[in-house]
């Protein structure tokens, strides 16, 4: 956060530390921590210490982008600006708090505030993030793209991404997480607070690739108003430890919100994904699909849920998850879910743990293909489901080839 922030930025982080002295530590025998200890996050006992640092992760240079953003170890540097449309901001949010403070004050923390110790933790230290706004009718038809890489010199690494988009545009944003293999454990806290106003539209992407040592406790909430559509799209593949919360909050009647995601966790890696979609208004759509594969000793779990309070007649609703163990001493837990609270409404919910298909391995093999080979195809198509709702082709091919490349 940039050091002459305004008073109530100052405030706010004053408000959250003081909340991290009082809340209780979390022990992990809370109902919604069972799966991953808070403390194999960071989130619990002694505070995580650096250690040697390794080269910082050079920025991808894979497709046009309007803007990038780089954070080593939480900390910003400028952000490189290419042509952006007429009233569009794209800042680092520390920056943002005095730059644009009409805009950021409002917003931030209105969807991840600091009432709960993971919140507090994030908000009381991040030191840089991501700030983007698109005006009303403005489309950024050209993403952003925000590269948050960990060195290991420092135990903790903060960082928060607040989206605004206003009424009618429409953007396409990506937070990517990137480290090398490190030495000592590094926890990695991030928040992304994505704001769509009526009849706007955003795709935000969260793409973890940590190497060893990375544990990664990610929050991401969306808030989509009247006839808005929001699609969030979550790739995990690396990190030793990766709990990603993510809420779609239906707010305004006719709104679009869609959780997506896929996984594959290899070695003794362990993967959780809360997912929740929330319908606070009528007549609103809503679609959870998460995908997975794991191999090796790797453990993922998976908790979905669709709630529905009274008032919100009408929601569609709809959530699916499906995981493909590749061998025995793997594990994969799937918690579908239902909280409904008002009647007319069309809500399913599926979960399922399968192995590979014998009769798709056996006709591969039979017309000549390598068993490894086939094992790459059976779950690159396995999984191709949630890769063809990333709309960049070069991003949708090097997902691709990042799957193909832990199958190897």
């Amino acid at each position: 956060m940039a050091d002459a922030a305004p008073a109530w930025a100052a405030e706010a982080r004053a408000t959250a530390t003081a909340n991290l002295e009082t809340l209780p530590e979390l022990t992990g025998q809370e109902e919604a921590w069972r799966f991953t200890p808070p403390a194999s996050l960071g989130l619990g006992g002694a505070e995580p210490s650096g250690g040697a640092a390794t080269a910082a992760v050079a920025a991808a240079e894979g497709g046009t982008r309007s803007a990038r953003l780089a954070l080593v170890d939480g900390a910003p540097a400028a952000p490189e600006l290419g042509e952006l449309p007429a009233g569009v901001i794209v800042a680092e949010l520390g920056q943002a708090l005095i730059d644009h403070e009409d805009l950021v004050r409002s917003r931030l923390y209105s969807l991840i505030g600091f009432a709960d110790r993971p919140g507090a933790l994030n908000a009381a230290h991040w030191e840089g993030g991501t700030f983007v706004y698109v005006p009303k009718g403005v489309e950024l038809a050209i993403p952003t793209e925000t590269l948050l890489t960990a060195t290991g010199a420092t135990g903790r690494v903060n960082a928060r991404t607040l989206i605004i988009v206003e009424e009618g545009a429409k953007a396409t944003v990506i937070d990517r997480f990137v480290s090398p293999d490190l030495a000592g454990p590094v926890a990695v806290s991030t928040a992304a607070e994505l704001i769509v106003m009526p009849g706007g539209e955003l795709e935000h992407l969260s793409l973890v690739q940590w190497g060893h040592g990375v544990r990664h406790h990610a929050r991401i909430t969306a808030s989509a108003h009247k006839d808005a559509k929001v699609r969030s799209v979550v790739v995990t593949l690396g990190g030793d430890v990766v709990r990603v919360e993510a809420t779609m909050v239906a707010s305004g009647p006719g709104s679009d919100s869609r959780a997506l995601g896929l996984y594959f966790a290899d070695g003794d890696q362990h993967f959780e994904h809360r997912i929740v979609s929330r319908h606070e208004a009528p007549q609103a759509y809503s679609n959870l699909l998460y995908k997975g594969a794991l191999k090796d000793t790797a453990h993922t779990v998976f908790f979905g849920n669709l709630v529905v309070p009274p008032g919100a007649p009408g929601t569609d609703a709809y959530q699916t998850n499906r995981n493909l163990v590749l061998n025995e001493g793997a594990r994969a837990d799937t918690i579908p879910f239902l909280e409904i609270e008002t009647a007319e409404v069309k809500c399913s919910h599926a979960g399922a743990v399968g192995r590979v298909d014998d009769d798709h391995l056996f006709y591969l093999r039979s017309r000549g293909v390598p068993e490894d080979v086939a094992k790459r195809l059976i779950v690159v198509g396995f999984l191709q489901e949630v890769l063809e709702h990333v709309k960049l082709e070069e991003l949708r091919h090097e997902l691709e080839a990042a799957v193909a490349e832990k199958l190897a």
